[in-house]
């Protein structure tokens, strides 16, 4: 775009001068615009979210349709996502096992959870519980997560 009016040029110029400002700066620069730290501590994250706010100043910001479109969409990409995620579905009789502290661990995939050393737990992050003492996604402690 070739600036047509002293905003343009103004702008242009604000949003250049981010590139040359130390990080104290930026973030006081940041603090007049958000309520919030950055979510992203990228330096050039920090200059992408205040130029765009430069210029929502001066030409205005997504107008409240098009703000319902894209939370419309990105709702409906969300819950397309989670559906084609794999389940974890092993066959009843699956024998998984895991090596920890030189030891190893064996689960028996039963009708109604997973059976280990004479007991049925209802998910295997219960089983990973048990063996380390601590709290642990099952699927990633035996390595089964997708």
């Amino acid at each position: 775009m070739i600036p047509n009016t002293k905003n343009d040029l103004s702008i242009i110029k604000q949003i250049i001068a981010l590139q040359s400002m130390n990080e104290d700066s930026l973030l006081s620069m940041w603090d007049k615009f958000f309520d919030y730290k950055p979510e992203v501590s990228s330096r050039q994250h920090i200059i992408a979210k205040i130029a765009y706010k430069i210029q929502e100043q001066v030409y205005g910001g997504v107008d409240p349709v098009t703000e319902s479109k894209i939370r419309e969409k990105a709702k409906k990409t969300s819950l397309i996502d989670k559906k084609k995620r794999k389940k974890f579905d092993p066959q009843i009789g699956t024998k998984i096992t895991k090596e920890y502290h030189d030891k190893t661990y064996e689960v028996l995939v039963v009708d109604d959870g997973f059976a280990y050393e004479g007991d049925v737990f209802k998910s295997l992050s219960a089983i990973a519980n048990k063996i380390t003492g601590t709290k642990w996604n099952g699927l990633k402690f035996f390595g089964v997560a997708s």
